[in-house]
C-alpha cells in the first residue's frame, strides 16, 4: 500500500470536499446546458421558419408564374427546384424539434409542400403537352391557395416555438438563479473550512516538517553547523531536538576523527619521507669517499656542499611547505650529486617559468620523481641520460613536468602496475618502487583531490610525468638562500 505524507492526506481530504461540492454543480450544469441547447434550437427554428415563410411568399409563386408565361424553361425550373430546397429546409427544422405539437405542425407543412409539388408537376405536364395558358392559370389559382396555406402553417409553427422558448427561458432563469445561490453558499463554506485547515496544517505540520527536511539536506551536504528551530507540536519538537543533538554529536565525532586522521597522516608522511633518503645517503657518502681517494678534491667538495644543502632543504626545520625556488634547488642538488657520480652519462636542465616569487609547494615532490627517472629510466639506455624539469605557473595552479629519454614503460606495465598502484590505498608491489606512490600519497594528503599526477610514456623512448597542484602563496615571504 502506498504511503502518503501528512500534507498529502490533508490535500486528499480537501480535494474530496471540493469534489463533493462540485458534483451538484457539474450535474446541474449538464442539465442546464441541455436546456440551453434546446432553447437555442428553438430560437434557430424560429429564425429558419421565418426565412422559409419569406422564401415561400417571395420566390415560389414568382417562379411558377415565370414557368407559366415562359420566362423560365421547364429544365431551368427542374434544375433549381425551389420546392426541394423548401423540403430540405423543413427537414432541418424537424431535426431540431422534440415536442409532439411541433412535429404535428411540420407534418402538415410537409403534406402541403407535397400538394404544391403536385401542382408544379401539373404545370410542367401542361407546358410539355402545349396545353392552353388558361389551363395553367387555373392551376396557379390552386397554387396560390396552397402557398398561403403553407405560409400560415409556418407562422403557426413560429408561434408555437415562441411559446416554447418563453416557457423554457422562464424555467431556466429561475433554476439557474437558485442553483447559483446554493453553490455560492456551499463553496464559501467549504473554502472557509479548507483555508482554516490549510493554515493549521502549515503552522503545525508542514513548516516544522520543512525545517526538518532542510536540516537533513544541510547535514547531508556537510553543513554540520545548521540547526532547526524547535516547533510547538510535541512530537515534531521531540524529533527536531533529537536531530539537533545528533548533529552536535556528529560534529564532535567528526572533529575528533579529523584530528586523529591528521596525526595519522602526519605519521604516514614521516614514514614516507624516511623511505626516500637512506640508500641515497649511503651511495652519496661512498661516492665522496671514492672521490677523495682518487684525489678529486674539487668534485668531492662540490658534492659535499650539494649533499649538505640537499639535506638542509629536506629538513627545512620541520616545515612541510617551502618556497618553490628551494624545491627546485633541492632537486638541482640531487641531480648535481648524481651527475658527479655518473659523469658524462647524465645531463639535466631545470627551467623555472614562474613569475610569482611567493609560490609555496610541498617539499620533496620532485626529487623522488627524478630518482625514478634516473634509476628506472636513463640508467638502462646506452645513450647519455637526459633529465628535463620544467615548472610553469597557471592562473590557479602550478605545473611541474619531469621528462627523461630513458627506457620508457611498456604499455601493459604502465596501465596494470603503475597507474593501478597509484589508486590503491595499500603499499605497491616492491617491483613497482615507492617513489611515484609516495609522491602521489603525499600530494593527496596535503592537497586533496585538487592535486593531479599523470604519466605518459613511450617504450624505448622516454617518460614524462606531470604534477599539477593548486597555487599557494606566502604573503610575508622573505627570499633566502639557505634555511
Amino acid at each position: 500500500m502506498k504511503t502518503k505524507s501528512i500534507k498529502g492526506i490533508f490535500q486528499q481530504t480537501n480535494k474530496l470536499m471540493i469534489l463533493v461540492a462540485f458534483i451538484p454543480l457539474v450535474l446541474s450544469s449538464v442539465f442546464y446546458s441541455r436546456q440551453i441547447f434546446i432553447y437555442q434550437n428553438t430560437i434557430n427554428n424560429i429564425e429558419e421558419a421565418n426565412q422559409l415563410s419569406e422564401k415561400v411568399d417571395a420566390i415560389v409563386l414568382e417562379e411558377m408564374w415565370d414557368l407559366v408565361f415562359g420566362q423560365k424553361t421547364v429544365a431551368q425550373v427542374q434544375e433549381t427546384n425551389v420546392i426541394e430546397e423548401l423540403r430540405s429546409d423543413l427537414q432541418h427544422i424537424q431535426e431540431n424539434t422534440s415536442t409532439a405539437k411541433e412535429l404535428n405542425i411540420l407534418a402538415v407543412a410537409f403534406r402541403t409542400l407535397d400538394s404544391l409539388e403536385t401542382y408544379q408537376q401539373q404545370l410542367i405536364d401542361n407546358i410539355l403537352k402545349d396545353e392552353p395558358v388558361e389551363k395553367n392559370q387555373y392551376v396557379m389559382i390552386q397554387v396560390d391557395s396552397v402557398i398561403d396555406l403553407l405560409s400560415d402553417i409556418l407562422q403557426q409553427f413560429v408561434g408555437v416555438e415562441i411559446s416554447l422558448a418563453s416557457q423554457t427561458n422562464h424555467e431556466l432563469v429561475q433554476s439557474v438563479l437558485l442553483l447559483i445561490l446554493f453553490q455560492v453558499v456551499l463553496l464559501l463554506i467549504i473554502f472557509a473550512i479548507i483555508n482554516k485547515n490549510r493554515r493549521f496544517v502549515r503552522d503545525n505540520l508542514q513548516d516544522p516538517l520543512d525545517r526538518l527536511l532542510d536540516l537533513s539536506n544541510e547535514l547531508s551536504q556537510g553543513h554540520l553547523s545548521y540547526r532547526a528551530e524547535l516547533p510547538e507540536t510535541p512530537e515534531l519538537r521531540t524529533l527536531t531536538s533529537s536531530l539537533n543533538r545528533m548533529a552536535d554529536d556528529l560534529t564532535r565525532l567528526l572533529e575528533e576523527n579529523a584530528l586523529k586522521q591528521y596525526h595519522l597522516a602526519q605519521s604516514e608522511v614521516r614514514v614516507l619521507q624516511a623511505q626516500i633518503t637512506p640508500h641515497f645517503i649511503y651511495n652519496s657518502l661512498d661516492a665522496i669517499v671514492s672521490l677523495i681517494e682518487a684525489a678529486r678534491y674539487e668534485q668531492a667538495t662540490e658534492m659535499t656542499y650539494a649533499l649538505s644543502d640537499f639535506f638542509r632543504i629536506s629538513l627545512s626545520k620541520g616545515q612541510d611547505w617551502i618556497p618553490l625556488e628551494k624545491e627546485l634547488r633541492h632537486v638541482g642538488d640531487y641531480l648535481k650529486i648524481l651527475q658527479i657520480r655518473y659523469g658524462r652519462m647524465l645531463s639535466y636542465t631545470i627551467e623555472d617559468q614562474t613569475v610569482s616569487p611567493e609560490l609555496q609547494v610541498l617539499k620533496m615532490v620532485l626529487q623522488p620523481l627524478v630518482e625514478n627517472a634516473v634509476y628506472h629510466g636513463t640508467k638502462f639506455v646506452r645513450r647519455v641520460g637526459m633529465i628535463r624539469i620544467t615548472v610553469s605557473e597557471l592562473p590557479h595552479q602550478i605545473q611541474m613536468t619531469i621528462s627523461d629519454n630513458g627506457v620508457g614503460i611498456a604499455p601493459e606495465r604502465l596501465e596494470e602496475k603503475i597507474r593501478r598502484n597509484l589508486k590503491e590505498t595499500t603499499d605497491p608491489a616492491s617491483e613497482s618502487g615507492y617513489g611515484l606512490y609516495n609522491v602521489y600519497r603525499r600530494l593527496q594528503l596535503n592537497y586533496g583531490s585538487e592535486a593531479q599526477l599523470t604519466i605518459h610514456s613511450q617504450y624505448q623512448e622516454g617518460t614524462t610525468i606531470n604534477v599539477t597542484v593548486p597555487k599557494r602563496e606566502e604573503p610575508n615571504h622573505v627570499q633566502s638562500v639557505h634555511s
